[in-house]
């Protein structure tokens, strides 16, 4: 089974998001054995959003930084909200990050929600998912061989040339996120991975029953892999009560023994093998980093004993 972890590249956790933190966090996740680490996106956003979200660092630059820090943790954008940048610069960031990470990157993507910050960067809202799509192509077009063409709605170029190319061939893998009927049919359409929000086991099986009827209607065989978020909260170490408004113990939070039925439920129920860890609650990088010890020394081993 494989876990990657979420560094704190934004305030959402509760304390404020540094250099420091982050990078500390990476290296750490990479010697306890997460295999990718995931980093958020959100360029400028409203008040409302700012104790979680004002603060969040850039995700390729910050992934360009941990390249040079670690040496074999994949790199996600989790996810790149697609529709917010000029695609041909994107694709040309990520491969030139692919080749300084020696073809690690993994592109997470998704069509983004926050009206207000697509009108600050004077993106189109109403159209996002379609714009999302086209230029997921625009990517794919740029990291094939040269000389290149693309012939879409907003771009269109021939006979042009865009180097560097990724080190994976033919690109990057895809993860696709987001739970709505159209990333479901982009993730049938495009994924390898498809990277389900954290939802309740009944929800997560319907969702992917959708997802294998898109994959059927997209002439494709085989699913994309499922790496659902799991918010895990040690209320030992957080000091924050496991249970919700009705008395039950919340999914992914209570002891080490707790969270490891959780991932072990949802592994005999779901098939699920891979899990995005975000632990969710922790007032400090103290906090986190003890989190973090605790997950992979004591839930890990529980799951794959």
């Amino acid at each position: 089974m494989l876990f990657s972890f979420r560094p704190p590249n934004a305030d959402y956790l509760g304390f404020p998001a540094t250099p420091e933190g982050i990078v500390a966090t990476a290296k750490r996740a990479e010697s306890l054995g997460f295999d990718a680490i995931l980093v958020n996106d959100h360029v400028i956003v409203k008040e409302a959003l700012a104790a979680s979200w004002g603060n969040t660092f850039d995700p390729l630059v910050t992934l360009s930084y941990l390249a040079a820090c670690t040496e074999k943790v994949r790199l996600v954008t989790s996810v790149l909200i697609v529709p917010l940048r000029n695609p041909v610069i994107t694709a040309k960031m990520i491969a030139t990050l692919d080749q300084f990470s020696g073809g690690r990157v993994i592109v997470g993507v998704g069509a983004g929600w926050s009206e207000p910050e697509f009108a600050a960067l004077g993106a189109e809202h109403a159209n996002r998912g379609a714009i999302t799509d086209e230029y997921l192509d625009i990517f794919k077009a740029c990291w094939s061989p040269d000389p290149i063409a693309y012939q879409g709605r907003s771009h269109q170029f021939e006979e042009m040339y865009c180097s560097p190319k990724p080190v994976q061939q033919p690109h990057p893998p895809f993860w696709v996120g987001g739970s709505s009927n159209p990333a479901l049919r982009r993730a049938a359409r495009i994924a390898q991975v498809w990277q389900p929000v954290p939802m309740a086991l009944a929800a997560l099986q319907e969702r992917t029953a959708y997802l294998r009827n898109a994959c059927e209607r997209a002439g494709r065989e085989a699913m994309p892999r499922m790496r659902m978020s799991l918010r895990v909260n040690f209320s030992e170490i957080t000091g924050k009560p496991a249970r919700d408004s009705g008395g039950e113990r919340v999914t992914g939070h209570g002891t080490a023994s707790e969270v490891a039925d959780d991932i072990k439920r949802y592994r005999d129920e779901a098939g699920l093998r891979e899990f995005q860890v975000n632990f969710n609650g922790c007032g400090s990088l103290a906090q986190l980093e003890a989190s973090m010890d605790r997950f992979m020394g004591e839930v890990r081993p529980a799951v794959l004993a």
